[in-house]
């Protein structure tokens, strides 16, 4: 059951200071295609930079984010080698991912000391797969080659001027499915649970007992500040990377079932980043016979309602059948978040599958939705002061060592 309200958050854009800089900057957007090309896509995005880390001998960049989520400190973290192709936490060392952990619980402890925060949120969407002319116009993973995890504060929801509530009836069919009304998230869920009771159900952060699922996908929740979750020893090597393979595997497998795109073959151009390539990569995907399809869900014991719920989506984007809206996100989609209040000892880890060509993303995973005007920035005197909010973060860190 949908809320009978939705919260709808809309947020300015948010030219960013560089620093030294006395005018606001605009980013360009990063289309694609330029994603391929990481010499130039980083360029873009250093102007951004607000501070730099060595993290396990790899170079991370703390960079302010043009089309913000909070009014607040929203930022988010890059990986700047220009020759390494990284789609998400899958691709990352231990030692570099307890670094990693180690920054992100010290961005949101500072975070969370601000006057106006009242949550703090930690998150990144996945779909570097997801590759055509509908696939790229909107969602999931902005920078397919590069994972970007995005940290942010919110202040309390009934005192954010930047957020009203409306009847969830007056939103979109494609809004109302993404917000739990529709029919794929829990086999998803379903999916995912049954997998991660495959790959660790002794897990000490999150026994299998704690996973519950809905109509956004499956979650756990956690009674200790996001931060100190976070911080705990082995943490990124027993949770977060082995979550991440889990379904990057369970997205291939889905995927090469029921079509036959080479996902191997996509993540080698990826790596390899070659635009002269760019075409294999929106190239249509071609559906299999549905019967070698049932066969395959039934020998792998895939959950009930699976099969029923992603087959429209595959099967109208295979055939471009009616609108694209109901269209297959080419190789599927996740949206991964954590969240807490920065009073008490509660958080949240959440993680939504993403099936369709659309908005969708770490916001959306949390039941709200969230406009960008593009008609709209913030003031100069509320960009400089976020600016100075990030350098002021930026400073910070480095006086803890970072």
């Amino acid at each position: 059951m949908l809320a009978r309200k939705t919260v709808i958050l809309t947020i300015p854009l948010f030219p960013y200071l560089a620093k030294g800089r006395r005018k606001p900057q605009k980013t360009k957007r990063i289309r694609p295609q330029d994603a391929l090309n990481l010499k130039k896509m980083l360029k873009e995005m250093k102007k951004g930079q607000v501070a730099s880390f060595n993290i396990a001998g790899k170079p991370w960049s703390l960079v302010s984010v043009y089309s913000s989520y909070s009014p607040d400190i929203h930022t988010m973290l890059l990986e700047t080698s220009p020759n390494r192709y990284l789609p998400g936490p899958e691709g990352i060392a231990e030692r570099e991912g307890d670094g990693l952990m180690r920054l992100w619980a010290a961005t949101l402890d500072l975070i969370a000391k601000r006057k106006n925060v009242s949550s703090v949120h930690l998150g990144y969407n996945w779909s570097p797969r997801s590759w055509g002319n509908e696939d790229e116009k909107t969602g999931f993973q902005s920078l397919p080659t590069k994972f970007h995890p995005h940290l942010w504060g919110w202040p309390a929801i009934d005192k954010n001027v930047f957020a009203k509530k409306v009847l969830t009836s007056s939103l979109s069919p494609q809004e109302r499915r993404l917000l739990g009304q529709n029919d794929y998230a829990k086999p998803f869920g379903r999916l995912i649970k049954k997998r991660f009771e495959e790959t660790f159900s002794k897990n000490e952060f999150f026994p299998l007992h704690k996973w519950h699922i809905d109509g956004r996908g499956i979650y756990a929740r956690f009674n200790e500040p996001v931060a100190n979750i976070l911080r705990k020893p082995g943490f990124f090597g027993q949770v977060l990377k082995p979550l991440a393979c889990l379904l990057e595997q369970t997205t291939r497998e889905l995927t090469e079932t029921m079509t036959t795109i080479n996902c191997g073959q996509i993540d080698r151009i990826l790596a390899k980043r070659h635009l002269r390539d760019l075409e294999i990569l929106r190239a249509d995907p071609v559906m299999r016979d549905e019967k070698y399809i049932r066969k395959v869900f039934k020998q792998k014991g895939y959950p009930k309602g699976l099969l029923e719920a992603l087959l429209p989506a595959v099967s109208n984007r295979c055939f471009r059948k009616g609108d694209s809206f109901n269209w297959w996100r080419k190789g599927f989609a996740y949206a991964l978040v954590f969240n807490g209040p920065i009073k008490g000892k509660a958080g949240e880890l959440r993680i939504m599958p993403g099936v369709y060509i659309g908005p969708g993303g770490v916001v959306e995973a949390e039941g709200f939705l969230i406009r960008r005007p593009e008609d709209r920035q913030f003031s100069d005197i509320e960009i400089r002061r976020k600016s100075e909010d990030l350098r002021n973060l930026a400073q910070e860190l480095e006086i803890q060592g970072f």
